[in-house]
């Protein structure tokens, strides 16, 4: 696939009423499902920005999947419930349910690659692995002293990682739920007074399974959405951390999310007070290639099936303002509600360079 990471272009942006978390394309691109704050899952026709939602989730949807070939879709939300979703129903409606996947707050889940495994994660050092057939739970699997923030399957979906506040990512064989080996990222995790910063944010395997690459920041002071964005790559054979990956400019906030493009270059998303970013690094290349600022802030994203296209779920308005204290009042004195926005991004062909006219 000749996909470059500089020919990326804004293409639209869907405006929402609340903030938005998470996205995913449908099995044909043509439709875009989201959610957020609000608890209900939309689905956008992306052709004329038509909109459907139903009532789906008790808290903020803090995350969204789809199985490889995009027929079931799988929300989970901030109280640990989870849901999945034929895709293609309309109306939509969950196919199964699970109540508790977390015990506390649900921060990441991931789908093994053959689609019957559901690993979810939160605010406690437990993680738990469902089947997807009907939800049942398979493993608790305990090991971690502190909270989990991210997981994911390693692509032969043997073996399961999860990285926590600390920057610690066990490795779990997923025969016998048994912790294999632990494996460090702990320069995402820093002490300021008695605030605890950082974590494993978000992890992701290239499609050979040789690199582990976890996403978080460096934090710089006591507050706990400020430092600076980094990937650290993992050797999966010796265990060993090799150089960071680092944005080409100073950036603010931590990375939100993480993965790899079809094309063979990792993507990362950002989330500050000045805006949301998108990075591309390359293989083996230490600082980003390429990266595309925004005007809000940005949390998870998806690539089409095509993998012509990138939508993420942008977290603040269409003027730029993400929540928190000092908002706008109305007219009656009341708070003004944050929006959100799903913005899509293509890819745009290569345009040969016609050759100069010769002069007679």
């Amino acid at each position: 696939m000749d996909v470059q990471p500089q020919a990326l272009r804004l293409e639209k942006s869907l405006i929402h009423p609340r903030q938005l978390l998470c996205c995913r394309f449908d099995a044909d691109g043509t439709r875009l499902f989201a959610a957020g704050h609000d608890g209900r899952l939309y689905r956008w026709t992306l052709a004329d920005g038509q909109l459907a939602g139903v009532d789906a989730h008790r808290g903020w949807v803090e995350v969204m999947l789809a199985s490889r070939d995009r027929q079931l879709l799988y929300t989970a939300d901030s109280w640990g419930q989870v849901h999945a979703w034929r895709a293609a129903e309309d109306p939509l409606k969950p196919a199964w349910t699970i109540d508790k996947a977390c015990a506390t707050w649900l921060r990441s889940a991931a789908l093994s690659p053959d689609g019957k495994l559901l690993a979810t994660c939160g605010n406690e050092p437990v993680v738990r692995v469902f089947s997807t057939a009907d939800g049942k739970l398979i493993h608790a699997l305990r090991g971690h002293e502190q909270p989990v923030f991210s997981v994911a399957f390693h692509p032969d979906g043997e073996r399961l990682v999860s990285g926590d506040l600390h920057g610690l990512v066990r490795d779990w064989d997923l025969i016998n739920g048994q912790c294999t080996r632990t494996l460090e990222a702990r320069s995402l995790f820093k002490v300021f007074e008695h605030y605890r910063q950082g974590g494993v944010r978000a992890m992701t395997f290239d499609p050979e399974g040789k690199l582990l690459y976890c996403g978080g920041f460096q934090g710089t002071n006591a507050n706990q959405a400020q430092g600076a964005p980094m990937v650290i790559p993992i050797d999966w054979s010796t265990g060993k951390t090799l150089p960071e990956l680092t944005p080409p400019a100073a950036f603010n906030g931590p990375l939100t999310d993480l993965a790899f493009h079809p094309a063979g270059f990792l993507v990362g998303a950002g989330s500050s007070e000045a805006g949301g970013m998108l990075w591309f690094w390359k293989p083996c290349e230490g600082k980003a290639v390429h990266s595309l600022s925004y005007k809000t802030s940005f949390r998870r994203f998806d690539f089409d099936p095509s993998g012509q296209r990138l939508a993420v779920a942008a977290f603040g308005d269409s003027n730029g303002q993400r929540g928190g204290n000092g908002r706008k009042l109305d007219e009656r004195q009341q708070y003004v509600g944050f929006n959100g926005e799903a913005v899509l991004f293509t890819w745009q062909p290569a345009v040969p360079m016609n050759p100069s006219p010769q002069k007679s």
